[in-house]
């Protein structure tokens, strides 16, 4: 399993703080900046609820194997991506399940920058969202506490059908 942001939709008051916190985390100089304003998430409001969209770090990322130049990849705690390496085909993106990568022209406009979710990996604190939503409405968890988390729901889940038999 790879690390994961659990997102608590009934918390979520759709401030968008995190999407700036985002933004502004993956900036060089660490200040908002109109052209360069490119989160790694989304959030998205409905009627009845508000959420981020962000990155699943999936297990068998389709992003992944969509990748023909290999710019993206799968490490032991998340989704990997190497802009680098991208040549703007944007077979990720039509693969992705969740719609959370974008690909953006870089500032020299002769490679594309791929926007997803880092999990922040070059802050020592962690995901700026998580850090700053108001509500508390997004939570880190780690591999070994998302596994333990589906074994327990798993078992929670094998019980009520056991008893609904009896």
């Amino acid at each position: 399993m790879t690390d994961f942001i659990l997102v608590d939709a009934q918390r979520c008051i759709a401030c968008r703080t995190c999407e700036i916190a985002c933004a502004q985390a993956h900036l060089p100089q660490g200040s908002v900046n109109q052209t360069a304003f490119f989160p790694r998430l989304n959030v998205y409001k409905s009627s009845l609820a508000s959420a981020p969209a962000i990155c699943h770090q999936c297990e068998n990322a389709p992003c992944v194997s969509a990748c023909p130049t290999g710019a993206l990849s799968l490490d032991k705690h998340r989704v990997r991506s190497d802009s680098a390496r991208c040549i703007g085909c944007k077979n990720c993106i039509v693969a992705c399940p969740f719609g959370c990568i974008s690909i953006e022209a870089s500032a020299n406009a002769d490679s594309a920058e791929i926007i997803k979710c880092d999990l922040c990996a070059a802050r020592e604190a962690g995901p700026a969202c998580v850090e700053v939503c108001p509500t508390f409405a997004l939570k880190l968890l780690r591999a070994d506490e998302l596994t333990a988390l589906k074994d327990k729901r798993a078992k929670e889940t094998g019980q009520a059908a056991f008893l609904l038999h009896l």
